[in-house]
């Protein structure tokens, strides 16, 4: 999908973000060396909102996940059953600048994040009770180190029924928090452009409208600035 060599991109791909990227700390590492870009959580606020995360999960019973960004097309976490889910209330948005990861300083690529107001539509994966803490305690380690995401569980509705649902709803407090107000044209620039050590911002937009597709699930939003960004790479011959 998106170009490792193409110096319009921002740096080559230096990680390729899995299981093992993240359990090792590879991923995080990209983060840690680049401390001066951005704040990132302390072992122990991670660690105090993971309990606070589990203290809304019953032990003993099976937990979902529910994934609308990178996790559609690339959980890294081991789970037992996957289901397309709607989450009313918050919708899909690109609300987070990151300077490092999928982009630079002077490029910076953006995160997807839920925020209130629409519905959105994903999936949920549902991690069996016995593996319930090792696996979130994994996702904090690619979703929490940076701490601008909050952890909440919601009810999101599935076509077997209604189920709650963890899920990482965009601080607007947090110092990279996009404004709405930023201008659709910034957004599709960068998207076009960013890229960093996990890949490009253009490779995440592509695979999330691409996965959104293959479950029969449609996004306006995400697939009008999918338009805007390939628009925007034509009308400039894929230059920066």
């Amino acid at each position: 999908m998106g170009r490792s060599d193409s110096s319009d991109d921002g740096p080559a791909r230096a990680i390729t973000l899995d299981r093992q990227a993240v359990a090792s700390g590879a991923m995080q590492s990209v983060l840690v060396a680049a401390q001066g870009l951005m704040r990132l959580a302390s072992e122990e606020e991670q660690a105090a909102s993971l309990a606070a995360a589990l203290a809304g999960w019953a032990p003993g019973r099976d937990a979902w996940l529910f994934a609308y960004g990178s996790l559609l097309w690339n959980p890294t976490i081991a789970f037992v059953e996957r289901r397309r889910a709607r989450l009313d209330g918050y919708r899909r948005r690109y609300s987070l600048w990151v300077p490092v990861g999928r982009g630079t300083p002077e490029v910076p690529g953006l995160m997807l994040g839920l925020e209130a107001g629409g519905a959105c539509e994903g999936v949920a994966y549902r991690i069996a009770a016995e593996r319930v803490r090792d696996e979130l305690a994994l996702v904090w380690k690619r979703e929490m180190l940076t701490g601008s995401y909050l952890a909440r569980w919601l009810p999101v509705q599935a076509p077997e029924g209604s189920l709650d649902a963890l899920a990482f709803v965009v601080d607007v407090g947090h110092e990279r928090y996009v404004s709405p107000d930023v201008d659709e044209t910034v957004i599709v620039r960068h998207l076009a452009h960013a890229g960093g050590a996990l890949g490009t911002c253009r490779e995440y937009l592509e695979r999330t409208v691409t996965e959104l597709a293959a479950e029969g699930l449609r996004d306006e939003y995400v697939e009008r600035l999918w338009a805007a960004v390939a628009a925007y790479r034509e009308r400039d011959g894929g230059e920066g």
